[in-house]
């Protein structure tokens, strides 16, 4: 759950620096390359305590994308930086607060 709920925070953040601070996103390498390694290695921590596994697979999946993404050179790209870290820190926290909140009871036995 913990894992969940830093992803979630995290997200958000992503989501703030790339609409409210685009030109700090934009520098190369560092900024989408810290937001991926923390999604991926939270992701990777949720992975044991999930309900299902596609929840943490899902950001996984972003947080790779998001690394490849930092790879560019996003000052020349600025539309596919705004989006990308749009979409991307706008799933991972939907997913992860799902995630986190997803407790489903466990079948009883009559």
């Amino acid at each position: 759950m913990i894992p969940n709920l830093i992803n979630t925070v995290t997200g958000l953040v992503l989501v703030y620096a790339t609409v409210l601070h685009p030109t700090w996103v934009e520098q190369r390498y560092f900024p989408m390359a810290a937001f991926a390694a923390i999604i991926l290695v939270m992701a990777l921590w949720a992975r044991r305590s999930d309900a299902h596994p596609w929840f943490s697979g899902v950001n996984i999946v972003l947080a790779i994308a998001l690394g490849i993404l930092s790879l560019f050179p996003l000052a020349t790209l600025p539309l596919l930086t705004f989006w990308g870290g749009f979409w991307v820190g706008a799933l991972v926290p939907t997913i992860a607060l799902w995630a986190a909140l997803y407790r489903p009871q466990p079948a009883s036995s009559r």
